[in-house]
């Protein structure tokens, strides 16, 4: 005869305690690596691209596409933070770099688009439009791999987009010290310093809300607890 499958087992506020601490140091490692090691690809096709003298119509799509390489590897890193039982990584490596594009996408209009003006008056909302829609473009494809593992998943959006506006400031930094007559090793290796700095901030600012992930996938719901209790009852 069968009977139903044990619930949870209540673990000891130091089991978790540890168990938080594990996550937070392996997503905070795992996504910080991701991060650097994708953002080098559009740091050096970018770099590339400058020394070329590259028209906009070639470097518009070509760092778009390092673009998406990079969110692959973010999303390489976020699936390892998150463990195996959390989200599909497959699944989520695509929605990453997906966003990734389209993060990139907005953020290189204004080089591109001939003849606009960003100190201009009339660019502001363009500029507040485009920078919304670049920080939420990331989290909110993630959002739609997220809503089928745990309920009111919307949260990831706005605290993710929080952490990437904070990192973001990192790369441009560099800005105040470089020009068109610093040389390529120097551009580059402030460029990734930036864009390390950058994974750092946003692991360690994501890590949170990406505990409350963990945690809300490994809780069952009052829903699926009935539901196994029925179950086993049937069973009986």
């Amino acid at each position: 005869m069968d009977t139903a499958e044990p619930g949870p087992i209540n673990q000891a506020p130091e089991d978790l305690s540890r168990m938080t601490g594990t996550f937070m140091r392996r997503w905070v490692f795992a996504v910080t690596a991701g991060e650097t090691i994708g953002f080098m690809i559009p740091a050096a096709v970018g770099g590339v691209l400058a020394l070329a003298a590259a028209p906009g119509f070639v470097v518009y799509p070509l760092m778009i596409a390092a673009g998406a390489c990079e969110g692959a590897l973010l999303g390489v890193g976020q699936s390892i933070g998150f463990g195996s039982s959390v989200v599909r990584r497959s699944s989520w490596v695509a929605a990453t770099a997906a966003g990734a594009a389209v993060a990139w996408s907005i953020g290189m209009l204004p080089s591109t688009i001939s003849g606009f003006n960003p100190g201009s008056p009339s660019a502001l909302p363009w500029i507040l439009v485009g920078a919304v829609l670049l920080l939420v473009s990331i989290p909110a494809l993630q959002w739609l791999v997220l809503r089928r593992v745990i309920r009111r998943a919307f949260w990831w959006i706005p605290t993710n987009a929080c952490a990437w506006a904070a990192g973001i400031l990192w790369t441009l930094a560099p800005s105040p010290f470089i020009d068109e007559t610093t040389a390529f090793p120097a551009l580059l290796g402030t460029y990734l310093l930036a864009g390390t700095l950058m994974a750092v901030t946003v692991a360690s600012l994501t890590g949170f809300p990406a505990r409350r992930v963990m945690k809300s996938a490994s809780t069952p719901t009052a829903d699926s607890s009935a539901e196994t209790h029925n179950t086993g009852q049937h069973r009986l």
